[in-house]
């Protein structure tokens, strides 16, 4: 699949400072052959004008490919994450304090559909059922009344209007980011409310081999057979999930956390560095034991976990 390079308009000054640039700081995006199948099939929709939906857990990297695809396209882009406290207002007016005093201006929705930006809506699935009532109008008709009065409507029916029209640019797209409905994210049905507008992707946690990849491209310092085991007890704990033995998806961004903590600080015990990320339920007694065989089975020596550990002080 082959995308043009997007061609900044001379009319939009700020465009170039929106586009990510996802391994400015090293280490934003590392290649693997899951994510890179995934851009595939959103550029695929995107080239003809979709509406783009990826659902996924939390930490499988929905917003880092989001991101890098962007990136590739030379695409400018506009942020907004929604909560359960967001309203129509909050969602389409941006207050700003300048010189002591409160200004209202247009919100990231309104900029990228004035400008003809991409817009990363993340955490939809917090919102209330009526905002997101609102953005699969505007993904559908596009058409949108704002907090203020103001409407934004079809580029052909509002490029010659003035006033309270904006008129929504040709080049204006969504791309929605949700957590699944349920447990543990608690979120609301996004899909089954507004996905039938939208160009719907999974994305999942990479396969062990893309995994390895991209965890040696993030950390090659780092010894191969170490890296092997993290991603085996990794799938152990996320067959546990599936299983119902644990209440948390253990995904890419925390053994990716762990292999960077583990870069930078080369000199401190393992069984440590994995209390960083699995001391959160360090409450819970049956969990420990299902983390302890985890271990124990891809051959990772730790002495202790849970509460033995913190009884030890270590």
């Amino acid at each position: 699949v082959t995308l043009p390079l997007y061609t900044i308009r001379d009319d939009d000054i700020e465009a170039r400072a929106l586009i990510p640039h996802t391994n400015e700081n090293g280490g934003g995006f590392f290649d693997n052959d899951v994510h890179s199948r995934v851009m595939r099939e959103i550029a695929v929709d995107f080239q003809i004008g979709e509406h783009l939906l990826l659902i996924g857990n939390q930490g499988v990297g929905k917003n880092k490919l989001t991101d890098r695809f962007l990136e590739l396209v030379g695409r400018p882009r506009e942020y907004v994450q929604l909560h359960r406290d967001t309203t129509v207002q909050s969602l389409t007016i941006q207050p700003t304090v300048s010189n002591g005093i409160v200004e209202y201006k247009d919100s990231p929705l309104v900029r990228a559909a004035r400008k003809g930006r991409v817009l990363i809506v993340d955490e939809a699935d917090k919102a209330p059922i009526h905002i997101t009532a609102i953005l699969k109008s505007l993904a559908e008709s596009g058409e949108m009344v704002l907090g203020d009065g103001r409407k934004i409507v079809p580029w052909e029916a509002g490029k010659n209007e003035g006033g309270n029209v904006i008129p929504l640019h040709p080049d204006f797209r969504m791309v929605v980011l949700a957590n699944r409905p349920g447990y543990p994210f608690l979120g609301n049905d996004f899909f089954g409310s507004i996905g039938d507008v939208f160009s719907c992707h999974a994305v999942e946690n990479p396969d062990a081999a893309s995994e390895l990849a991209l965890l040696k491209q993030a950390a090659p310092e780092l010894d191969e057979v170490l890296l092997q085991k993290l991603v085996a007890a990794f799938g152990e704990l996320r067959s546990a999930f599936d299983e119902g033995l644990v209440s948390y998806p253990y995904s890419l961004r925390e053994l990716l956390n762990l292999v960077k903590h583990m870069r930078t600080f080369p000199s401190e015990p393992i069984d440590q560095v994995l209390r960083n990320v699995f001391d959160f339920d360090v409450h819970r007694k049956e969990f420990f034991e299902v983390l302890r065989e985890a271990l124990r089975k891809v051959g990772l020596n730790v002495p202790a976990v849970g509460f033995e550990a913190v009884k030890r002080g270590g």
